[in-house]
């Protein structure tokens, strides 16, 4: 697990949904330079997203990453994951 700097009242949550998200050992795939996102769960079926829902999922990371600078990249893209990993249940 990736240690914060020091976890603020705004990003306590973020890195709770980090946190529920690497203990189910989902993973998150995020390539912009082919505007894919995968995010995959052993014995789920992955759940893949390309070109333009891909992209806004990336650029909604990266605007959580640039509101809040303390947070890595990867805890941005799990976080934001989350909603998604609901169409498993």
């Amino acid at each position: 697990m990736i240690k914060p700097k020091r976890r603020t009242p705004a990003t306590r949550f973020i890195w709770q949904a980090y946190d529920r998200m690497k203990a189910a050992g989902i993973d998150v795939d995020c390539d912009s330079s082919y505007s894919t996102v995968a995010i995959a769960c052993r014995g789920e079926d992955d759940i893949f997203m390309q070109d333009d829902e891909a992209d806004s999922f990336i650029e909604e990371c990266r605007k959580l990453w640039n509101r809040y600078p303390s947070l890595p990249m990867d805890v941005c893209e799990m976080a934001l994951a989350e909603a998604y990993t609901e169409l498993w249940s």
